[in-house]
């Protein structure tokens, strides 16, 4: 218990010397990348440290390519709710605010751009990237319209043009969105931005924290990406899978456990579908179960469809962009069949050169291990091994005993 005490008491202190130090700042986070679960809980621990640390300002530098609706609608709800005013600043030149960027900017107390920078491009869309049809693309898009225009109602800024970034996936230049009120400042560098918001929020000349990730906050931003997902799923099926093949190797099962347990972690963080996660666990049982039954190939051929349907319906397309690479999932499910064919083949081949061998054991003796009421039935110790035995006549445990044929692997005996 004491270890306890003392990491509380050094986490209290640096806590307390960080938010005194830090006082007054203008607190800066980078949010680069997907949104994802890790990103809104980076972007709420910094909107509770400028509220704790009496922050003028909270910069929010954006540059992202979209990402999951639910965690956009937590990044929202956090900006509505933040005593401390916060400016979304779309940065550097070439970055773009695109999707879930989108609806983020508009939410902000102040929103500016970049020379050289886009906005928009918000549209719904499935796994593979293709726009969504029928009732679910309504349904989804009209719920992703309500939640931009509810923003851009809230901050006073243009709403038609924010629907039509939902329903039609229309983009503006930094130059356009100040023109079409999108934003409310074009600013070349972070000093230009403060000297732009200090009418309103007086942040001029006011000094500069940077907030930067912790390592748990990185690991599940890494995480929280569907192709890290599925790469951790396959790199743990194959090493389940060597270590079946190759028992008492060990590595590969442990690392192939650790890729597996970090791939539900993963999963947990993403909106999934669970038929697809359950495909893909089949998909990776049938070739796992390649190695120990003799289907010539069709549990291989099921693997591999369980594999692809699982892999195209992971992601639940109403909740984001997030989707997977068929760049990654193609070579992915390729590779594992791959693999699968050729130790399965290897194994075929090593008992199809036993078998023959199997032919020696006709006039050699052993003991009798075990035996059936009858008396004909049990297993006999031949050589260190023990086989399955058909007598000749009534045997019982412990007697000595003669090989007279083979039936596969069965051995026919009697008495010696």
């Amino acid at each position: 218990m004491m270890w306890k005490f003392f990491a509380f008491l050094i986490w209290f202190l640096s806590n307390t010397c960080f938010a005194q130090e830090q006082k007054g700042h203008v607190v800066i986070l980078h949010i680069k990348g997907v949104i994802n679960t890790g990103m809104a809980r980076f972007i709420d621990r910094g909107v509770k440290q400028a509220e704790s640390s009496g922050a003028p300002l909270l910069v929010l530098i954006l540059n992202t390519p979209g990402g999951l609706l639910s965690s956009t609608r937590e990044i929202v709800q956090r900006i509505n709710q933040s005593k401390v005013p916060i400016a979304v600043y779309v940065s550097p030149g070439g970055a773009s605010a695109t999707s879930a960027g989108t609806i983020i900017t508009m939410a902000a107390h102040y929103a500016a751009m970049t020379p050289g920078t886009n906005i928009g491009a918000a549209h719904p869309v499935v796994g593979s990237g293709e726009e969504m049809k029928g009732k679910m693309d309504e349904k989804a898009t009209n719920d992703t319209v309500a939640f931009i225009k509810a923003q851009a109602t809230l901050r006073n800024r243009n709403v038609e043009w924010a629907e039509q970034a939902i329903r039609k996936s229309i983009s503006a230049t930094d130059d356009e969105a100040l023109k079409l009120k999108i934003i409310d400042f074009i600013a070349p560098d972070l000093e230009s931005l403060l000297l732009k918001i200090n009418p309103k929020t007086p942040v001029a000349g006011v000094p500069i924290t940077e907030l930067k990730q912790t390592l748990a906050e990185k690991v599940l931003l890494f995480l929280g990406d569907p192709n890290v997902s599925y790469i951790l799923m396959a790199l743990g099926g194959l090493g389940l899978y060597i270590e079946l093949t190759t028992p008492g190797v060990i590595l590969p099962g442990v690392l192939g456990a650790i890729c597996l347990l970090l791939s539900f972690v993963s999963l947990s963080t993403l909106p999934v579908n669970q038929g697809a996660v359950a495909l893909l666990i089949l998909g990776l049982v049938f070739l796992i179960a390649e190695l120990f039954v003799t289907s010539y190939g069709v549990l291989t051929i099921g693997g591999i469809v369980s594999l692809l349907l699982g892999s195209l319906f992971l992601i639940d397309p109403s909740t984001g962009d997030l989707r997977l690479s068929l760049a990654l999932v193609l070579p992915t499910v390729f590779s594992l069949s791959l693999i699968t064919f050729f130790i399965a083949f290897l194994l075929w081949k090593s008992r199809r050169k036993i078998l023959p061998k199997m032919a020696s054991f006709i006039d050699y003796e052993g003991i009798v291990q075990s035996v059936q009421e009858t008396g004909y039935n049990g297993k006999c110790l031949i050589r260190g091994e023990l086989w399955d035995f058909d007598a000749r006549e009534p045997v019982k445990q412990g007697d000595s005993i003669k090989v007279l044929d083979q039936k596969k692997f069965r051995l026919v005996i009697t008495k010696k």
